[in-house]
């Protein structure tokens, strides 16, 4: 249990964070290894849907009937695809079939008429992901991968993001030698990359079979990220070790495209060997809680230190140094028998120099405890290579504690609900930050001047300057007195499917604080968008059950909280808070609930007794994409 005692609280504060449920987990955020999910619009993962003109005429006929075919592939971006493919033909009909573990796929397409293009669509590590390919009635019964160079592939045939052209269902005229010009021109220009992470060079990026997480073609997504400007409709795919960029005009066939430096595979000699030891980093720290809980001093040589032996930076994870950061992740009992899982390696800087004094890995990871059930889904790890060849985990570097939620929240008396952010801020040690008088928060949806979170004088989370006391900015809801930012659902919408949002330090003068020389700014990345207020009306929230009326507990005796409807894939938060005007207490635990979705929590915090006494509760699950689905109750 953590109880605390601060100052009195507005009624309206709810906070929330989740320390416990995997200390070693830094904070939110998993994206696809190969480059991300693409937004819930679909096209290439992590292109936004651009706007481009389909072929205005019908399809023709196409290819023959294809008789007792079937086609069988991958669907992944670097990670496995979790949901399902659906195929479409030249005459528009579609057959949907799920993906299996390890993102493999078989649909039987006898009857239906050829060419095909394909959609993969579900979750990467949580976020929303869209793929597509393309085959003829000549690839039947054979290997067709989506993946995001298949993407890409279809993008380049259709001049548009492939995500439009499946949509429009003008494809009858696309032809197999369409298809191999536009993959063995996209190969080319990766090939120096793709030999140099193991690739055979007569790989054909949509018919060789491949396995997720173990094959070179993994490597290459995981080295690989692309993204397009939507006004251009260039793509631009990056080289996430050197940093090199090569473009890619859509709507210039690769046959009419005039000769291009390909990506240089230079400065790729260790990368295939460093990929696979920095993923054995998260294996080997976690294997350390197969059999139970560690010590501490198990722990601490898979950590870095300022000796340049083991990387030449100083351990630190969301304000905590090594030696805090080791003793409270070894008392983490949801990390016995529990997987580090969604791997995904979003650079390697080999450069050596003032800002990088040892090669670094910057990694995103799940936390899954033995049964499998999500705890955390985490971003901005950093593993670095000490001059022993060996990598360690240095932790996010940050200064402050940062812990964003996207929030769905349901009334448990009215049933009205509210959709919009937590930016949950905490200064944990003031010695290393106690220069920081502000945090200001820009992103999306927020407003021009972004949201300004202060220091508190008697501690804890940072609350909003100007608001209610809180750390939470609402964008809409249909809960009277709620105060909110009164965006629309169209202005909701409209935020990118995969947000990002800057967390800037100031000093008490206003200008940007500093640590060590450096500036303090860090960002964050969701998997999705916030709900429409419509959307978080729609969505199904736990429903809860108390051994006493919330109205009549005053603590000093056990409470016990059962709910149900939880999503059994991710941990559930508890949280219950008593204040009585003088003293204040709470208890906030992650619980892994049932196969059924169930899950209960024992809560005994200390006796208040003033003559008002305030009490908050909630219980939250997650959805797919890691949004929060909260039912609060307050007396």
């Amino acid at each position: 249990m953590k109880t605390i005692t601060p100052t009195l609280a507005a009624p309206t504060r709810f906070h929330q964070t989740t320390r416990t449920a995997c200390a070693v987990a830094l904070l939110i955020s998993l994206g696809a290894c190969g480059g991300g999910g693409g937004g819930g619009g679909g096209g290439f993962a992590g292109f936004p849907v651009g706007i481009a003109n389909p072929p205005a005429s019908n399809p023709p006929a196409g290819d023959p009937p294809a008789a007792a075919a079937a086609f069988s592939g991958t669907a992944a971006s670097g990670l496995p695809l979790t949901g399902s493919v659906t195929v479409k033909d030249a005459k528009g009909a579609t057959k949907t079939v799920p993906l299996s573990a390890n993102g493999g796929y078989t649909v039987d397409v006898t009857g239906m008429t050829g060419p095909f293009v394909f959609r993969a669509e579900g979750t990467v590590a949580g976020q929303r992901t869209v793929i597509h390919s393309a085959a003829t009635s000549a690839d039947a019964n054979g290997t067709i991968n989506i993946t995001p160079l298949t993407d890409l592939v279809v993008s380049n045939i259709a001049g548009q993001l492939a995500a439009k052209y499946f949509d429009s269902g003008s494809f009858g005229t696309l032809t197999a030698a369409e298809l191999q010009a536009e993959s063995d021109g996209l190969k080319a220009r990766l090939l120096p990359v793709l030999l140099a992470l193991g690739v055979d060079a007569s790989i054909d990026l949509l018919r060789t079979s491949f396995s997720p997480l173990s094959s070179a073609l993994d490597k290459a997504l995981d080295v690989l990220r692309v993204t397009v400007d939507p006004a251009t409709n260039v793509a631009t795919i990056t080289n996430i070790v050197t940093q090199q960029q090569i473009t890619d005009d859509l709507a210039v066939k690769a046959a009419a495209e005039p000769a291009a430096a390909p990506l240089s595979g230079s400065g790729m000699d260790t990368a295939a060997d460093d990929i696979v030891l920095i993923r054995k980093v998260l294996s080997d720290f976690v294997g350390k809680f197969a059999n139970g809980l560690p010590a501490p001093a198990e722990l601490t040589p898979l950590m870095t230190s300022s000796n340049p032996v083991t990387g030449g930076y100083n351990f630190r994870s969301s304000d905590q140094n090594g030696t805090d950061f080791a003793n409270e992740t070894a008392a983490d009992v949801n990390l016995v028998g529990a997987s580090f899982t969604d791997v995904v390696i979003r650079r390697i800087n080999y450069t050596i120099d003032a800002n990088n004094l040892s090669p670094r890995a910057f990694v995103e990871f799940t936390h899954r405890d033995k049964n499998g059930v999500a705890f955390s889904n985490n971003q901005g790890m950093q593993i670095v290579k000490g001059t022993d060849g060996t990598w360690r985990l240095r932790g996010d570097g940050r200064v402050l504690d940062i812990n964003p939620h996207l929030q769905a929240t349901k009334d448990n008396a009215t049933g009205c609900v509210t959709t919009g952010f937590q930016f949950s801020i905490k200064d944990l040690n003031a010695g290393n930050s106690g220069n920081v008088a502000a945090v200001v928060v820009t992103g999306p949806g927020l407003p021009a001047g972004g949201l300004r979170h202060v220091r508190p004088a008697a501690g804890g989370y940072w609350p909003i300057q100007g608001g209610d006391g809180s750390n939470l900015h609402y964008l809409a809801s249909n809960c009277s007195g709620v105060g909110t930012a009164g965006l629309t659902e169209d202005a909701i919408s409209a935020i990118p499917a995969n947000p990002e949002y800057t967390f800037t330090a100031l000093d008490s003068g206003g200008a940007v604080a500093q640590f060590s020389g450096f500036d303090i700014v860090y960002k964050q990345r969701f998997h999705a968008r916030p709900l429409t207020l419509a959307e978080a009306a729609a969505v199904a929230y736990p429903a809860l059950a108390t051994s006493a009326p919330l109205a009549s507990y005053n603590g000093g005796s056990d409470f016990t909280v059962s709910a149900t409807g939880l999503n059994p894939g991710f941990a559930s938060e508890f949280f219950l808070s008593l204040n009585d005007g003088t003293n204040g207490f709470e208890d906030l635990a992650d619980i892994a609930p049932t196969t059924a979705g169930a899950a209960s929590k024992t809560f005994n915090l200390p006796a208040v007794s003033g003559p008002s006494v305030f009490r908050n509760m909630f219980v939250s699950t997650r959805d797919a994409n890691w949004r929060e689905l909260v039912l609060r109750q307050q007396q």
